[in-house]
């Protein structure tokens, strides 16, 4: 059975809601009465039948669901926000802009160096960088929000055209004043009793790690859990603990104080530049997957020589 599709009033009585955190505030907001949106809530409550929102010592508080719902909300309208300005830029005739995204993973040392070599090239006279949770890459190469979107996640689609950038191992990082430092390379097993910063089983790294934990006959102990790996990279930096990432997000980790360990028979992580097969190719796409190319290898060797 289809459900009937809601409507842009709708969402957008909603979304005040839970940005104000008011009925009255909400209903100022939107020029109407405070009844009259109650209605409106109530309506859609049945609608979806659940229930939004409870009243808890006269506070109006969002329920589990809600907070849901308005989670996607806010990423959709990011979204449609990214793609109202791209389209601007289009109808201003601004042929030399180069739009594309990328996961934390490799945003956080890869794309800054592709990006200057880009500029140096003239590649585009205009960039955009986006940030992307893997889950968004789909929906923003096949909206054409961007260009290509590099990542250390494949994409199963067939719409969609892979390249592989480059590939290397997982790394332990950690301060360079660390018991572990001046190892060459260290095992699960070395690091059972350290404090370990890192990320949930169903994530891209999460992945990657536990298959590395079952090669050496061992389950990962977390003691600290984050999604992004400039957060892990950070608490590693406060001395909270170890982490452990693929070798592209610690490039030039040592910069700030850190030092990234080789772990030994572990997977093979893979860097990626995906793109949309149903839109033209943007030369940028070539330029940014020669530079990303270049620069993984490089460095890759060059932290390996250290």
């Amino acid at each position: 059975m289809q459900h009937p599709k809601l409507k842009e009033r709708q969402i957008e009585i909603f979304r005040t809601i839970m940005a104000t955190n008011s009925m009255t505030a909400a209903a100022r907001h939107l020029g109407v009465s405070q009844p009259n949106l109650s209605i409106a809530i109530k309506r859609l409550e049945d609608q979806l039948g659940i229930a939004l929102f409870a009243r808890i010592s006269g506070r109006l508080v969002p329920t589990q669901e809600a907070e849901l719902i308005f989670a996607e909300v806010e990423r959709v309208n990011q979204q449609s926000e990214m793609l109202s300005e791209l389209i601007y830029s289009i109808a201003r005739g601004d042929a030399s802009t180069f739009r594309f995204g990328s996961t934390p993973s490799l945003g956080v040392r890869l794309i800054p160096k592709a990006l200057r070599r880009l500029q140096l090239e003239g590649t585009a006279g205009t960039y955009y960088s986006d940030s992307l949770s893997q889950r968004d890459v789909r929906d923003y190469l096949l909206f054409g929000q961007g260009a290509c979107v590099a990542t250390i996640a494949e994409v199963n689609d067939p719409v969609i055209e892979t390249t592989k950038v480059a590939s290397a191992g997982l790394v332990c990082v950690v301060p360079k004043d660390h018991r572990l430092a001046g190892k060459k390379t260290v095992t699960p097993l070395d690091i059972a009793h350290e404090p370990l910063i890192s990320f949930g089983a169903t994530t891209t790294h999460g992945l990657f790690i536990d298959e590395t934990y079952r090669r050496w006959g061992v389950s990962r102990e977390t003691a600290v859990y984050v999604h992004f790996v400039e957060a892990a990279l950070s608490f590693v930096s406060e001395g909270i603990g170890i982490t452990i990432l693929d070798a592209f997000s610690a490039i030039n980790c040592e910069a700030f104080g850190l030092v990234a360990i080789p772990v030994e028979n572990s997977v093979s992580v893979s860097a990626y530049v995906h793109i949309c097969q149903l839109r033209p190719r943007q030369k940028g796409v070539d330029s940014l997957i020669d530079a990303l190319r270049d620069i993984a290898n490089a460095s890759i060797k060059n932290d390996a020589a250290q």
